[in-house]
């Protein structure tokens, strides 16, 4: 009896062969690395690395930290600033308080200058009576006690005769005439002194100007 030919089903085969009219043919294909001959080192050559976070991380600190240094030494010239300000200040106060010190005071002083002269007349006048000697020795006193008290203040007293005339610290009275040019603007007498308090005239004194030539 002949062989009979075996079915697709019964055959051990049958994924090795053709598939039957009106069948998709498939093919299975193993993608394990071991299988197409790759290593594993290969498989992970070209896996992107992660990426790191620590210099990340110490870029933002020391972008910190190199703000903070900004601010502080913006502080710090600020404060450099206030203070210049503030002893700019201080001084400019300090300043104008002398200034308005010495003003009120010279006018204290012009106001008891007249006691001064009044002192003077009485004194010349007690010099040229014999019977006002012990007065003339009194009022002499207390005039030189006067001056000495004013010039302990830093009051000056100026006015001299034969000095050329300032005037910036004099008032010209009269006009004297004079024999020679070298005696012209020269002051020929002090009519009443004058007096500076720190360098500033707060009388001017009075005199007598020579002049040479035709009135």
């Amino acid at each position: 009896m002949a062989d009979q030919p075996q079915s697709r089903d019964e055959s051990p085969f049958a994924a090795d062969t053709p598939a039957a009219a009106g069948e998709p043919a498939f093919r299975v294909e193993d993608r394990r690395h071991w299988a197409d001959g790759s290593s594993e080192g290969d498989a992970t050559e070209d896996r992107p690395e992660p990426r790191g976070t620590t210099p990340s991380i110490v870029d933002e600190y020391r972008e910190r930290a190199e703000a903070a240094e900004a601010r502080l030494q913006e502080y710090i010239e600020a404060f450099k600033r206030f203070r210049a300000e503030q002893e700019e200040v201080r001084v400019r106060l300090a300043r104008d308080v002398d200034r308005r010190t010495e003003v009120r005071f010279g006018e204290l002083v012009s106001e008891l200058l007249d006691t001064v002269d009044n002192l003077e007349l009485a004194l010349e006048h007690a010099r040229q009576t014999s019977a006002a000697e012990g007065l003339a020795r009194g009022i002499e006193l207390a005039r030189k006690r006067f001056l000495d008290t004013l010039e302990s203040h830093g009051v000056e007293r100026f006015g001299q005769a034969g000095v050329p005339f300032d005037p910036n610290e004099a008032e010209a009275l009269r006009v004297d005439p004079v024999a020679t040019v070298e005696q012209d603007g020269v002051v020929t007498e002090v009519l009443r002194p004058g007096y500076r308090l720190a360098g500033r005239v707060v009388r001017a004194a009075r005199v007598a100007v020579g002049r040479h030539g035709p009135a």
